[in-house]
């Protein structure tokens, strides 16, 4: 039976600000790259935006995320990887396979 893709969303008040952070430390951010991103079934969105619009008075848009926007493109091969799999040096975004010896060591990028 093939896997079901997650639809992935996050969260938007009525000022545009994307809901960031984790549980216990919410924030909002303009940004949207630091915008948490959600998997509308597993976490059960709707009815989390639901409790918080009725139980808070917080109203929250909830957007889809293209697919392919979530990746970071490793500068040298072109791999698509997911953000936290990913080292950025200050001027290039490498992929573990690309990751220079000297930055091996070091963690991978946690945004």
């Amino acid at each position: 039976m093939p896997e079901r893709l997650g639809i992935h969303v996050v969260l938007r008040d009525g000022y545009g600000r994307y809901l960031a952070g984790q549980r216990d430390m919410w924030t909002f951010t303009e940004d949207l790259s630091q915008a948490k991103v959600f998997d509308f079934i597993r976490d059960h969105i709707s009815e989390q935006v639901e409790i918080l619009r009725r139980d808070h008075g917080l109203e929250l848009s909830i957007v889809s995320i293209d697919p392919v926007e979530r990746y970071e493109v490793c500068d040298f091969c072109g791999h698509r990887t997911m953000p936290y799999s990913t080292y950025f040096d200050g001027k290039n975004y490498f992929c573990r396979d690309c990751l220079p010896a000297q930055a091996s060591a070091m963690p991978a990028n946690p945004s």
